[in-house]
């Protein structure tokens, strides 16, 4: 039996939540309860003041990962999963996940997400879409789940982590903090080059 150490097994599950997130049919590996995916129903016109501002502190601190030879540069260099997320049931996408593993852990920093999102263009290039924060189970010693701008992230039972969205540069109908975006697209993964 192989044995990974810690920052290893968080980086694992962080992957095998994404790995789920794009693959799976199941809605509880996904979204998780019906009352916690209730608790992320919070469209852009229902966030508080203190939201809207903190969600324009990630686009300011993301900004520069526009260019996402800039976000790995930054860390950003794990692709999970591999190719382009769409939702099994039609909700949308989730697109392409870029993974920084220094960062999977079992700290919630607003300015510091485990992943940035993005979705495939005609021409080839990557447009960035929004960012994703991971806490594995076993790295959370609280019995209540993690938050973020008050909003309690989703619970993964099958692959033992927190996962929360922040759709922070593609605005999102379903909600801000939804697991898939019906306004993000793979239609054009195949034009994109490594």
């Amino acid at each position: 039996m192989i044995r990974l150490d810690k920052p290893a097994r968080l980086a694992v599950a962080a992957v095998t939540l994404l790995a789920a997130c794009s693959s799976s049919s199941d809605p509880t590996v996904v979204a998780g309860s019906a009352d916690l995916h209730a608790a992320h129903a919070l469209r852009t016109g229902d966030l508080t003041a203190a939201q809207h501002q903190a969600i324009a502190q990630v686009r300011n601190a993301t900004a520069r990962f526009h260019d996402i030879k800039v976000a790995q540069d930054a860390g950003y260099t794990e692709q999970y999963p591999e190719g382009c997320a769409v939702s099994p049931d039609g909700e949308g996408a989730q697109a392409f996940h870029y993974l920084n593993p220094g960062l999977v852990d079992a700290n919630v920093e607003l300015l510091r997400p485990e992943l940035v999102m993005y979705e495939p263009q005609k021409n080839g290039k990557m447009q960035l879409i929004g960012v994703d924060y991971v806490v594995p189970f076993d790295a959370w010693t609280s019995a209540e789940p993690p938050t973020l701008l008050g909003v309690p992230f989703m619970r993964n039972e099958p692959l033992e982590v927190w996962a929360l969205h922040i759709w922070a540069w593609r605005p999102n109908p379903t909600d801000m903090f939804a697991a898939w975006n019906p306004k993000v697209s793979c239609e054009h993964a195949g034009a994109v080059t490594p």
